[in-house]
């Protein structure tokens, strides 16, 4: 398993916010990360009306990396940069 700061390096990001996930090994694992995942893009999709859509712009090799991760987890990448995004957001408002 990739380390902390394998995944910041990896992502190019400043810091690396941990999913409620007590054990992602194995298929269960992966499945209870996919649902996690998938929990948070719900309020998303459920309320369309606030939410604002921006074009950004990635590293050929983060949007690849998003692109891996999103497909293991049967999510898009852009929804999996959304959710990362607004998680992130969210624990420094705090």
């Amino acid at each position: 398993m990739l380390s902390e700061e394998e995944i910041r390096r990896s992502l190019h990001a400043r810091r690396v916010v941990a999913l409620p996930v007590a054990n992602p090994h194995g298929p269960l694992g992966l499945e209870h990360l996919a649902g996690t995942v998938r929990e948070l893009l719900q309020p998303r999709r459920a309320d369309t009306q606030s939410n604002v859509c921006r074009p950004i712009e990635f590293s050929l090799e983060t949007w690849e990396k998003l692109v891996q991760l999103a497909s293991a987890n049967h999510v898009s990448a852009g929804d999996l940069a959304a959710a990362i995004v607004e998680q992130y957001v969210e624990s420094v408002e705090h």
